[in-house]
């Protein structure tokens, strides 16, 4: 079984914020693409018009958590700093492969 962390964030943007706040990620995100363990580090807007998704993949838990205390997140809180409008919600994922095994689950 693979040690991999998938981590969805839904990063809640003030109205009239988003494109700034992309321009955050836009700016760490060669930073954190080049650290231990990131497979995936993308940036997605959902159909609100105010919320960012990102979706990540770790190879590890501590690549996560040493992620998580860096300075590419340091330097996102600084570039973010009146931008959002509620706390960001993370949710770390288990896999539940379903049906076709290509389809069913994120690769492992």
């Amino acid at each position: 079984m693979s040690d991999a962390v998938t981590v969805v964030a839904l990063i809640h943007v003030a109205p009239g914020r988003v494109a700034a706040q992309l321009e955050a990620f836009r700016e760490v995100s060669p930073l954190v693409h080049a650290e231990q363990g990131c497979e995936l580090y993308a940036a997605h807007v959902a159909e609100d018009g105010e919320t960012v998704v990102m979706v990540e993949r770790w190879a590890s838990r501590a690549d996560l958590e040493a992620h998580l205390a860096g300075p590419a997140i340091a330097r996102l809180g600084e570039l973010s700093a009146g931008l959002r409008s509620a706390p960001t919600d993370m949710y770390l994922l288990d896999p539940v492969p379903l049906g076709d095994e290509r389809k069913g689950a994120l690769p492992r």
